[in-house]
């Protein structure tokens, strides 16, 4: 299991994002800034995931809050631009971890109007 936070599709350009948030992000890349011909990435991409070993999403949850609250107005104020969203991503093959959302981690989506995506990969 895996959680990221993702501020999609802004005006505020990724590196601008950091510098306004304080945060170094895993992915910072600005709307064709990979491939200027195919245009990729289609949107500007920002975006911080956790780094625990665990299937319990409160502890990913634990480790993306105590960087993202300490800047979560910024973050908001940046979200508005485009939109945020949190994606628990799920691996495995035969059995699905359950999925429980922590309060602090539905508190804060809602405070940035993030969506939350539950996505399962399965291989």
């Amino acid at each position: 299991m895996q959680l990221d936070f993702q501020l999609l599709g802004t005006t505020i350009v990724p590196k601008e994002i950091s510098k306004v948030t304080g945060i170094s992000p895993d992915v910072e890349l600005s709307q064709g800034e990979r491939d200027r011909e195919r245009n990729l990435p289609r949107q500007n991409v920002w975006s911080i995931k956790s780094k625990v070993q665990s299937e319990e999403l409160a502890e990913h949850w634990a480790d993306l809050e105590k960087v993202l609250e300490q800047s979560k107005e910024s973050v908001k104020e940046v979200a508005q631009t485009g939109r945020a969203v949190l994606t628990v991503v799920v691996t495995g093959g035969k059995r699905l971890p359950s999925i429980q959302i922590p309060p602090r981690m539905s508190l804060f989506a809602g405070f940035v109007n993030a969506v939350i995506d539950i996505d399962h990969l399965q291989y």
